[in-house]
């Protein structure tokens, strides 16, 4: 079985802890009195990554820098640290959103492996794994005559693990790491992501 390299679900909530209640050191309960518990927050759920029992539920969605916001070849590059989180984010979750709201959709690689991902989430199964690490990145920020700037980005994916819908497990192991050239467009004070594959020429 093979993905496109690039690039859960919801389910039940662990109940939380029951509320607590402090009772003053000053003033100690008279005999026979009950003591009323205070209303607490209740915990944010428990994430719960992807197992042969079932996807990952309850995964927090990456928070951006303020880096990432920044006009700056660091600020491109924490951009595109972030860019990949939220790729992770897409495998383990099957939720899109977040990664949509900030790539553009003329982006053919990244719309083919999503496109591949969220069928085979559809058709039942899950995965565990596939975490991206940028590894190296550099960029002279000079802008092109489409107004967009190239970057270059050495990640590598972690090994995944597909879930067909009985739970069963079929491992498979990641490439080396590989080097894509990125396209940026930096528009309302933010990053976005163009497009993202191999430089031209290899």
């Amino acid at each position: 079985m093979s993905i496109l390299l690039l690039a859960g679900c919801t389910g039940s909530v662990d109940s939380s802890d029951g509320p607590t209640s402090d009772v003053s050191s000053s003033q100690a309960p008279s005999a026979g009195a009950t003591s009323s518990p205070t209303a607490s927050a209740s915990a944010a759920p428990e994430p719960s990554p992807a197992s042969s029992a079932g996807p990952a539920v309850n995964i927090p969605v990456p928070v951006k820098p303020a880096l990432a916001d920044e006009n700056s070849a660091e600020g491109l590059e924490a951009f595109t640290e972030y860019w990949f989180e939220l790729f992770s984010y897409g495998y383990e979750t099957n939720d899109w959103a977040p990664f949509d709201a900030v790539t553009d959709p003329g982006c053919r690689t990244c719309a083919k492996t999503r496109e591949v991902v969220a069928d085979y989430y559809a058709n039942g199964g899950w995965m565990d794994g596939g975490k991206f690490e940028l590894l190296d990145f550099g960029t002279d920020l000079q802008m092109n005559t489409s107004g967009s700037f190239q970057a270059y980005a050495e990640y590598r994916q972690a090994d995944l693990i597909y879930y067909d819908p009985t739970g069963s497990a079929t491992p498979a192991d990641a490439p080396e790491s590989s080097v894509n050239a990125i396209f940026a467009l930096y528009e309302d004070d933010a990053w976005y992501m163009l497009d993202f594959g191999k430089p031209e020429g290899t």
